[in-house]
């Protein structure tokens, strides 16, 4: 398993280890450095990972990729599963780094050692971006040609599926396709480690809340602000807890192999929904949804504070495309998994839970209350916010 330290990659290793299932994880170096920091992670989501070492169902080894991927001192390798990924999304003028070094190169490299190594079955976590701007239902095929991209991301996660594809065209190789769409918390408990893109455009309200706010006017704030985009379109953001619960019950059955799997939200939120959910959370009112075109480009002093910090943010707002989940909905219904349904309850849970890690701002890992995780707050019903218009 490559990837183990991401915020994915954490959940899915536990899920494998709970059920019984022998892994190595590939991790860089300082190995001893980064073999702490797994085992720590391992613990916040409720895994005590060190008696997995001690008997050998968990084998720790040191690996990079493109160029330094270890040569097995454990028996066979049956499964490969490709998790590492850079999530940058644009190369920032270096055409040779990120994202394409690791996402690309990345991949071409473990094609290679699963042919070296006669390795059968490779399992690569990719996203359900691959689909660029095609509109209509995204199936559950590879896209072919190329579509146009938004970021180098999704650019270089395409590049990556189609080198997978060329090593499983040889007979007796199968490849499986895992392509979540936009992570976010634990669906129960609201952790995360990662707090970029749904969460980012969050803290931002909060930024907005904290320079704006008069303390004169009680705790709620209210400011006229245009929200590029429409109130009935939807976010596809996903729990990390059911995209793991689908990657480790896909890796652990065969009869699931050898096909791609959107692991998307079938009934995500709306914009006007996650609107009313920060509302309530930050006491900050005052947004109405405006064409994008109408704020690109065009922004107020508040607004500038939004949409120009998280300009990559706004191709998904007028791009939502629909995902065909017929291979991921066999495995739910054969399985019994339902989806975590993310309602305004759950999203406040999200909001909550990141707003006590302050956004990921503080780098640190403080101790968490293990009952804080197991019974976490609830939060209360979003209440209507209050008419706004342009006026």
């Amino acid at each position: 398993m490559t990837g183990a330290t991401g915020f994915l990659g954490n959940f899915v290793l536990r899920d494998l280890l709970r059920r019984g299932r022998r892994v190595v994880a590939v991790l860089r170096s300082p190995l001893a450095e980064r073999r702490e920091r797994l085992l720590g992670l391992l613990q916040e989501i409720g895994l005590d990972a060190r008696p997995c070492i001690e008997s050998g169902q968990l084998i720790i080894t040191e690996g990079a990729l493109p160029g330094n991927l270890p040569e097995p001192t454990w028996d066979r390798t049956d499964d490969i599963l490709h998790n590492a990924a850079s999530l940058e999304l644009f190369t920032n003028g270096d055409p040779q780094g990120d994202p394409y070094l690791t996402n690309v190169e990345g991949a071409a490299a473990v094609a290679k050692w699963a042919d070296r190594h006669r390795v059968r079955h490779v399992l690569a976590v990719s996203t359900a971006y691959t689909c660029g701007w095609n509109d209509g239902v995204i199936t559950e095929t590879f896209h072919h040609p190329a579509p146009k991209f938004q970021t180098d991301y999704e650019k270089s996660k395409w590049a990556a599926e189609m080198i997978f594809r060329a090593w499983a065209e040889l007979s007796g190789r199968t490849l499986t396709i895992c392509r979540p769409s936009l992570l976010v918390g634990d669906s129960e408990t609201g952790y995360t480690s990662q707090f970029a893109g749904f969460y980012q455009l969050a803290r931002l309200v909060g930024v907005l809340k904290e320079q704006y706010h008069d303390p004169n006017n009680g705790k709620l704030t209210y400011i006229p602000l245009r929200i590029p985009g429409q109130p009935d379109d939807v976010q596809n953001i996903v729990p990390v807890d059911f995209v793991s619960r689908l990657i480790a019950e896909i890796t652990l059955r065969p009869k699931y192999h050898g096909r791609i799997y959107h692991l998307t939200n079938p009934q995500p939120p709306t914009n006007d929904l996650i609107k009313r959910c920060a509302e309530a959370h930050f006491g900050l009112y005052g947004g109405f949804f405006v064409p994008p075109d109408e704020v690109i480009g065009k922004c107020s002093p508040a607004e500038s504070l939004l949409w120009d910090q998280y300009n990559v943010a706004t191709p998904r707002v007028v791009h939502t495309p629909r995902f065909d989940t017929t291979n991921t909905r066999e495995v739910m219904q054969d399985l019994g998994i339902a989806f975590p349904v993310l309602d305004q309850e759950r999203i406040l849970m999200l909001f909550d839970w990141a707003d006590r890690r302050n956004w990921g701002r503080n780098n640190s890992h403080r101790k968490l209350d293990p009952m804080r995780i197991a019974h976490p707050r609830r939060p209360h019903d979003v209440p209507n916010s209050p008419q706004s218009s342009k006026g």
